[in-house]
């Protein structure tokens, strides 16, 4: 690594550094992971705890491109070059805190390694700088992504290093506080769950300056009722409390409450200086103290918004970037409302589709660019997509169950047709693809256009299972709401009231009995195993180690919960590379073995946050390899799980952003992607060109290929080690590895045993064993229980 400059850092700051110097190449149809992380947390001094205030990062990369180019013009210059690095924040969830931001690119077709040096300072002219900046927080990853684009384009990267500095923050506006803990719930009368009675604030009209007066009514959700709109926001921040003064139902003396800075811009916002307006709002009309009131108000929440005259979504104050964006929007909007045909009779729509059919992604462009506003649609302008309010669990049923929606930003406000059918114009965008919004929405919501209008409906409701999944984009304060705020959207779960005691909401389970009850559940409801798959979207426990560069595969400790169970932190493009998860799973590893549902229901009782399951044991793995993919070392079926799981040509784009962009439940025809040799060659040569030796495996999957010790090969899960034990499940589609959770030979204390509970570590491919032979002809002596942990 070359020798940086000497920026002489403020000596008061604490430094932190990460460097990598493996060498590595990486093109577009390799998966898309860091070559460096740093996370912030355990500093030389310890300020964990503390809120950071990021003052400088220094990013030294070490690198150069493939040599050549169809561009001789652009060479030794900066120009057109299709390899590059970005810098991402990603949470202890491992999602991006904000969208990535580009570092620097290699220099045009050179094949000399160059050393740059990008300085960020908290004090640069640079607005978007200085905001990525400050978005960084204590237990945050910050890490340096290789990237390229286009076949043939390589980055060859010999060295990378992260230095920040910081210093604890020094927040004027004091710490956090729980705006639960600081208002006073005890003149909140407890509400009558017989009548379904619900509470709400009437906000009585003032000025917009002048101080925010409400008063609390009650009404029901049946029969008559008071009309009401509802408002739909983010809690957010919980620093610099703002009051307001609540007038009990009793007409008693005003008590103050108070809200976060986000909800009280919107109370002036939608207060009127001559009229009340009713409102209901969670935070002031539930008491959010009482455990069975939020319980039971929770599995209300769908028949709330669906009882409300209109729901009011608001997304915070604006600025001049939020405003710009609206006006696109808006001007979007008004350009489907054109007749279809077009004023100058260009095609606007596919008339295969119908005349309701929205226009194709790239029809879309040229519309929005043919706008008479002429606005610069310049895939910057999606600021209104970054705000909080879209990532948040519980807005998406607060807005599915609307009879109408009314969308507000400061004083901007838009229908929300409008905001899906801009996020269409956005949803596929290839390399540029990052900031959209979570699959969900397009999952949860069809847009579409009559004789004259954009128009908005319910999409039909999807498995809770492809819902849950797809939902591992969305943030939620509390983990527990990432299952609860979903039900309502699953065909099996919609009809909350009547749902099983285990997968009600109830706030009074802790966050991992929520969610080792629900897997539990959907085993006995579907009487399969499939949902045990899940494991590979969850951060840390894909097929492919996302997590670093080559060599850095430590794997997932599955000691921190339960490791058979859903869980809340993931990734829902991991869904399409798993060997289960996917709609046309043809494997059925265990035959028509059944699942013994009386031992699951009895261990759940003793041992809640395990799981016992009959099966057989397969084999131990003896050792790990790559897979020879241009060798194909067993048969057609294996070769084919390799392509589906692994996408050696990125064409699925499971593992980069590259891909056409597609939903959870889009199935994939792997017809599409058997045959990509162009694809697989230009793999080949981004990692191997040029080099003599004869090497048939790509480097970028790591060890993903295991004998056993009795010779049987397959294909197993990042993160899978020597000892681990192959067995076939009862209820299950593939054979899954355990691991021991006492390794085997372990002394305790009377004699050497084996364990018999296991840590799970996830699916398989064995090759002779995916068509059910292993139950084919097994005797109850064969049959064993698997203790998951």
């Amino acid at each position: 690594m070359a020798v940086e400059p000497d920026y002489s850092p403020d000596p008061s700051w604490t430094y932190f550094s990460a460097q990598n110097d493996i060498f590595i190449t990486t093109s577009q149809h390799c998966p898309e992971r860091p070559y460096v992380s740093l996370q912030l947390g355990t500093p030389v001094i310890n300020i964990s705890g503390q809120k950071l205030c990021v003052r400088r990062v220094i990013f030294t990369t070490v690198s150069h491109d493939q040599g050549f180019s169809g561009s001789p013009h652009d060479y030794g210059t900066y120009n057109q070059s299709n390899t590059w690095f970005d810098a991402r924040i990603i949470t202890p969830s491992g999602h991006d805190r904000v969208p990535r931001r580009y570092i620097q690119a290699n220099v045009h077709a050179s094949l000399d390694f160059k050393t740059h040096v990008n300085r960020w300072d908290s004090e640069d002219d640079d607005v978007g700088l200085r905001e990525w900046l400050a978005a960084i927080q204590t237990g945050d990853t910050v890490q340096i992504i290789p990237m390229a684009h286009y076949i043939a384009w390589t980055n060859f990267v010999r060295g990378a290093k992260i230095q920040l500095w910081a210093v604890p923050s020094v927040d004027m506006s004091g710490p956090a506080i729980s705006l639960v803990e600081k208002n006073d719930y005890t003149a909140h009368r407890q509400l009558r769950d017989d009548l379904r009675e619900i509470r709400l604030v009437e906000i009585l009209p003032g000025g917009f300056e002048g101080p925010i007066r409400m008063a609390l009514r009650h009404t029901t959700l049946d029969g008559d009722r008071l009309r009401y709109e509802a408002l739909s926001y983010c809690w957010g921040d919980m620093k610099n409390p703002q009051p307001v003064l609540l007038i009990d139902s009793d007409n008693s003396q005003p008590r103050e409450m108070f809200v976060n800075t986000s909800l009280f811009a919107a109370l002036r916002q939608f207060r009127r200086p001559t009229a009340s307006r009713m409102l209901w709002i969670d935070l002031l009309c539930i008491n959010q103290t009482d455990i069975k009131e939020r319980t039971v108000q929770v599995a209300l929440m769908g028949d709330i918004f669906t009882s409300a005259d209109s729901v009011c979504v608001w997304l915070g104050e604006s600025n001049p970037n939020l405003h710009k964006a609206c006006q696109v929007i808006r001007s979007i909007s008004n350009l489907y409302e054109r007749p279809l045909g077009g004023s100058s009779g260009e095609k606007l729509v596919d008339a295969s589709k119908g005349r309701t059919a929205l226009p194709n992604s790239h029809l879309t462009h040229q519309i929005v660019s043919s706008g008479p506003e002429n606005w610069t649609w310049d895939f910057t302008n999606d600021h209104i997509f970054q705000q909080p309010w879209f990532q948040r669990v519980w807005v998406l049923q607060e807005v599915w169950n609307a009879t109408r929606v009314r969308v507000f930003c400061g004083s901007d406000e838009l229908e929300w047709q409008a905001i899906l059918q801009a996020n269409h114009c956005f949803k596929k965008r290839g390399i540029l693809s990052r900031n959209i919004l979570s699959w969900l929405w397009t999952a949860l919501f069809t847009v579409k256009r009559d004789e004259t209008e954009l128009s908005c409906n319910r999409a039909p409701r999807l498995d809770i299972l492809t819902i849950l999944i797809a939902g591992h984009s969305m943030n939620a304060t509390d983990p527990r709401d990432k299952i609860f705020a979903m039900l309502v959207f699953g065909n099996e779960t919609h009809q909350i009231e009547s749902l099983p005691e285990e997968v009600r909401p109830n706030y009074e389970k802790n966050v991992i009995q929520v969610y080792a009850d629900f897997t539990r559940w959907w085993i006995l409801h579907h009487n399969s195993l499939r949902i045990l798959s899940v494991v590979h979207t969850l951060t840390g426990r894909s097929w492919v180690n996302m997590s670093g560069p080559c060599g850095s595969d430590d794997g997932f400790d599955l000691s921190k919960r339960p490791s058979w169970i859903l869980w809340h932190e993931g990734f829902s493009e991991w869904m399409h590379g798993t060997l289960a998860l996917h709609e046309h799973c043809e494997y059925h590893t265990s035959g028509h073995r059944p699942i013994d549902r009386d031992l699951l229901i009895s261990m759940a009782l003793t041992l809640p946050n395990n799981v016992a399951l009959r099966g057989v044991r397969v084999s131990t793995i003896n050792s790990l390899a790559p897979y020879p993919f241009f060798q194909q070392p067993a048969s057609q079926a294996m070769h084919e799980a390799f392509m589906r799981l692994f996408d050696p040509s990125g064409s699925i784009g499971t593992w980069n952003s590259f891909n056409i962009r597609r939903s959870v439940g889009d199935s994939i025809d792997m017809a599409d992607h058997s045959d990509k040799p162009s694809l697989w060659a230009a793999h080949y040569n981004a990692h191997w060109g040029g080099t003599p030796r004869n090497s048939t495996w790509l480097p970028c999957f790591q060890n993903c290929m295991f004998t056993t010790k009795d010779g049987g090969v397959g294909l197993c899960p990042s993160g899978s080690r020597v000892g681990d034990l192959v067995v076939v499940l009862f209820g299950g589609m593939v054979p899954y590895l355990l691991r021991p959770k006492i390794p085997a030979g372990i002394e305790t204390g009377r004699e050497s045993t084996r364990s018999k509970e296991y840590y799970f570590v996830g699916e398989c491919y064995f090759e002779g064993l995916m068509g059910g032979e292993a139950c084919s002809s097994i005797s109850d002596s064969d049959i064993e229980v698997f203790l998951l942990a």
